[in-house]
């Protein structure tokens, strides 16, 4: 037998057939859509894409590749002068094509030649066809008849290293060629097929059940009626839609009714907005064909108890399975960056629909990201949403330039919702005020920074009060805890009380305060932190609910922009103790970020950088997990604090000793769950304090202070003394 596979033990035939079985759901899901896509003849390409399918894995039956499965099935080596490095099973597939007789064109050659020839995208070297050559004689040809009654296909019988030369460096098929599109939509549905089938998973949820019939039926046991907005997105189904809606307009329903029965990825900024969507189609509209996928998608699908088949979601999820996949931007955007395999992704957006919410939030060189990959993804046929509660004049103007049409709409609440006061002064001596207000009603503090959110909770402490703080340098447990108690407390009636966050409480983060006490940000992150506060009632009181503080404001020029941050204080000023009506948001946030104001500074420069490198991307020029460090614009690591590392050192070595997989992932998880993420430059701040851990290479263990209602001390954090810093 000739084998594709060890775990499980699977033969070339058994695995192609698998990938041919899902090659007709996919066609049975989604045929008609991508035909709508395809410029050449419609049954040409599935029928290249069946060929390529078919083929793309007889180079298996190279000897040394057999004998890397025959070692792990623990059967005797078969005897070879050939090894493994030299020449993959790949480069070797193309040779078994019988080009001629399935009368292939040139230009059909060179995609199906390229399209199983770099379907493992590997560094590639260059290979001799002379070695070919030696391998056609000595390895395939002694066993062409056994691998024809084995693999039961039709094989070229004239075996020769042709194919070589439309394959190689300098030849790879690129955006300046005219069968790109057709080359980006084969090669990257053979890796869906190739990575499902190889996952024992569909390749497709074949649902024929609507998101859109769901949102209805969700909406009219709330006794909802659609508003404009929603209204405007199930009108425009078929277009690019750029929506600005007020924070509470329900522009979660108005996206999903815009996605109506097509496949949809649903993207936001943070994990716990993700996992808040993810909740909302899942449990509130009672949408089951969702999956959830970011860096730790499988820990919070496991504490959800009622969902038992948390892995295979996951692994669903992470093969693009699911009908509709929320998920983080890091997950599906580094396309753009054009990494050896990307295709996967391109190909599967060119069928779909992406929604963008809150674009807002993210970094001048993140959107330039944003933009540039809904700039690919029109071209090659997909459609997107992008909704948000402001957004920034020249993103709008971006997409005008690539000539990307798109059904624009503005949709604002007349509802008086906050009474803004601008303080010049720091929001720590207003504590006093803060704890008035928190003795009667839902106070929240947001702060810029992790340090002064734990600063205004130690000098609340000081004062006998008690406040809850959520921020990122928490444990996942301790955070998901935290952040469900947020919404629990928010949802109670007549119950007072004070949190302090930081800004991550801005995305889709489903709560409603009373009062909040605010530093200054920039104002699209400043307008953001408002919809945390009268989320969707009328404020009728005739005092300020809103209070921001200018002075001493921290994570300025770090966090913001400082030339932004200055800006948005002058723009806001001349609003400041009055009701702030939802167009004046918009038109302060259009005015913030337009030529006009931000030519010449550094947010500026920092888009326009970004676009112009993302335009002269080379293709290939990268791997994935770069292509993903450039999107995060950050490198995080994984610590542990000490004690809690010491607290749980049988649970490590019980993941050391386990043999069993499934249980083996089972303790990782748990081990996730005390973990925390801190990116590089907070690495450097505490490089004296971190040892590798002997369990994970991965994980680092953090001498640092940690504390289940603070959070993690970092040791440069100036606001400590050093005997605080420290753990014991």
């Amino acid at each position: 037998m000739f084998y594709a596979k060890s775990n499980p033990e699977q033969s070339i035939t058994e695995h192609t057939n698998e990938l041919l079985d899902n090659l007709k759901k996919l066609k049975e899901t989604y045929k008609d859509t991508i035909n709508k896509i395809i410029k050449i003849d419609q049954s040409r390409f599935w029928y290249l894409l069946k060929i390529i399918c078919k083929y793309h894995d007889i180079g298996k039956v190279y000897t040394p590749f057999q004998n890397i499965i025959r070692q792990k099935l623990k059967l005797e080596p078969i005897k070879t002068k050939f090894n493994y490095d030299a020449v993959k099973h790949e480069q070797l597939s193309p040779i078994f094509i019988p080009v001629e007789k399935l009368g292939l064109s040139k230009e059909e050659k060179k995609l199906v030649y390229q399209a199983i020839y770099y379907h493992h995208e590997r560094k590639e070297e260059r290979v001799e066809p002379q070695h070919i050559k030696e391998i056609i004689q000595e390895d395939i040809l002694p066993k062409l008849e056994e691998i024809k009654n084995q693999l039961g296909i039709e094989l070229e019988e004239n075996l020769t290293t042709n194919y070589l030369k439309k394959v190689g460096e300098g030849k790879r098929i690129t955006p300046k060629d005219t069968i790109y599109p057709e080359y980006c939509l084969l090669k990257g549905l053979l890796h869906r097929l190739d990575h499902s089938s190889s996952a024992g998973l569909m390749v497709e949820d074949q649902t024929k059940e609507e998101i859109q019939s769901y949102v209805h039926e969700f909406m009219k046991g709330k006794k909802y009626n659609l508003n404009e907005l929603q209204k405007f997105a199930q009108k425009n189904t078929e277009e690019n839609v750029l929506v600005i809606g007020s924070t509470g307009m329900g522009k979660t329903e108005a996206a999903l009714l815009w996605s109506k029965k097509d496949k949809t990825f649903f993207t936001l900024p943070i994990r716990i907005s993700i996992n808040a969507i993810y909740d909302r189609i899942n449990s509130d509209i009672n949408y089951h064909h969702v999956g959830l996928l970011h860096s730790t998608a499988i820990d919070y699908l496991e504490e959800k108890q009622e969902i038992e088949n948390e892995e295979e979601i996951y692994e669903q999820s992470k093969n693009l399975t699911q009908k509709i996949t929320t998920c983080t931007i890091d997950q599906i955007f580094p396309f753009v960056f054009k990494y050896r395999g990307y295709e996967k992704i391109y190909a599967t957006l060119s069928y779909s629909k992406i929604i963008i919410d809150e674009i807002q939030a993210y970094s001048p060189e993140i959107v330039a990201i944003i933009l540039k990959g809904l700039e690919m993804i029109h071209q090659i046929g997909g459609k997107f949403m992008v909704m948000t509660a402001t957004l920034p004049r020249i993103y709008r103007e971006e997409l005008q330039k690539r000539g990307i049409k798109v059904q624009y709409g503005e949709f604002l609440k007349p509802t008086q919702r906050h009474w803004i006061n601008l303080q010049e002064k720091s929001i720590k001596e207003d504590i006093n005020q803060i704890i008035e207000k928190g003795k009667k009603h839902k106070v929240l503090i947001i702060t810029n920074t992790i340090n002064q959110s734990i600063e205004i909770q130690q000098k609340l402490k000081e004062k006998g009060i008690k406040a809850n703080v959520l921020h990122s340098r928490f444990t996942q447990l301790d955070r998901n805890n935290k952040e469900n108690k947020i919404k629990e407390f928010s949802q109670t009636e007549n119950e007072p009380g004070i949190w302090i966050t930081t800004q991550i409480v801005e995305a889709s983060l489903d709560i409603d305060f009373d009062y909040l006490f605010t530093e200054m940000s920039t104002l699209d992150s400043l307008f953001q932190r408002l919809g945390r506060c009268y989320r969707s009632r009328e404020y009728k009181r005739d005092t300020p609910n809103i209070w921001i503080y200018e002075k001493e404001a921290t994570g300025i020029g770090s966090v913001y922009d400082e030339e932004i941050h200055q800006k948005s204080i002058t723009l806001l000023k001349k609003y400041n103790n009055q009701i702030l009506e939802e167009q004046a948001k918009i038109d302060l946030v259009d005015e913030l970020y337009s030529e006009e104001q931000l030519k010449n500074t550094k947010f500026y420069q920092k888009f326009q950088q970004s676009i112009t490198f993302l335009d002269t991307i080379i293709d290939y020029d990268t791997s994935k997990k770069e292509a993903q460090k450039l999107l995060r614009n950050i490198d995080n690591i994984t610590i542990i604090p000490k004690t809690i590392y010491d607290k749980n050192l049988e649970l490590f070595n019980q993941y050391e000793k386990e043999k069993d997989l499934k249980t083996r992932n089972e303790l990782r998880r748990k081990i996730n769950q005390l973990s925390i993420s801190i990116n590089q430059s907070q690495k450097w701040k505490i490089q004296d304090r971190l040892t590798i851990c002997p369990y994970l290479k991965e994980l680092w263990i953090a001498d640092l202070k940690y504390d289940n209602e603070i959070g993690l001390l970092l040791k440069k954090d100036e606001e400590y003394e050093l005997h605080e810093r420290f753990a014991d």
